[in-house]
C-alpha cells in the first residue's frame, strides 16, 4: 500500500496489512492497521524515504516520519510486552552508522507511547528498539503504537520489526490465606 509517497508491505509475514493513511506529519501521522496472525516476527517492510521525501516531524534529520501502527493481536496469545525494532537490512540490528532510528538525538521529539502499555524503554545503541511493557494485549485485542521514525542516510527499504516475546517464567496468582476466628 501506497500513501503520500511510502510504500507499506506485508510482505516479510508473519501479519496482514490491513490499511495505510496519512501522510506522516505529527498532526497527520501514517497510520498503518495490521491484524498480527503468528508467533514469530512480523517485519512491515518501508520504502520510499529518501532524501526528496523529507522531514516531515521537524527534528534535525534528513528524514524522517510519525508513524502509528494499529495492531490486532490474532495470535491466541495476551501479549505482555510489544518490541519493535527498526532494521536497514532484514535479520540485522540497526547500528549508529546506518542513519536510522525512533528520532535519536537530544532534541528530538520521539512522541513514544502506546495505548495499552504503560511504559516504554527505548534503546538506541546496540540497536533501534522501542519494548513497550507494564500492560497487556489479550487475544483479538487491538494496541496502538506511536513512533516517529528517522533516517540520515536514506535507504531504498527498511523494516520494522516486531516481536512477541514468549515470558520464561511466571509468578503464580497470590493466594487469598482465610483467617481462622480469634
Amino acid at each position: 500500500m501506497t500513501v503520500a509517497g511510502i510504500t507499506f508491505s506485508d510482505a516479510e509475514g508473519g501479519f496482514v496489512l490491513e490499511a495505510a493513511t496519512g501522510t506522516g506529519r505529527l498532526d497527520d501521522p501514517f497510520v498503518v492497521v495490521e491484524r498480527i496472525t503468528g508467533k514469530g516476527e512480523a517485519a512491515l517492510t518501508v520504502t520510499g524515504l529518501a532524501p526528496a521525501f523529507g522531514n516531515r516531524v521537524g527534528t534535525a534529520h534528513l528524514a524522517g516520519f510519525a508513524l502509528v501502527k494499529v495492531v490486532r493481536n490474532d495470535t491466541g496469545e495476551t501479549w505482555r510486552d510489544f518490541p519493535v525494532e527498526l532494521q536497514e537490512r532484514r535479520g540485522d540490528q540497526s547500528p549508529y552508522g546506518d542513519g536510522l532510528s525512533f528520532a535519536q538525538a537530544p532534541e528530538a521529539v520521539r512522541g513514544i507511547r502506546a495505548d495499552r502499555f504503560t511504559a516504554a524503554q527505548m534503546y538506541d545503541e546496540p540497536r533501534d528498539m522501542v519494548l513497550f511493557h507494564d500492560g497487556t494485549v489479550p487475544p483479538g485485542g487491538t494496541v496502538v503504537l506511536r513512533v516517529v521514525v528517522t533516517d540520515n542516510t536514506p535507504s531504498d527499504s527498511f523494516y520494522v520489526v516486531q516481536r512477541r516475546i514468549q515470558p520464561t517464567a511466571a509468578l503464580p496468582q497470590p493466594w487469598r490465606v482465610a483467617r481462622a476466628g480469634p
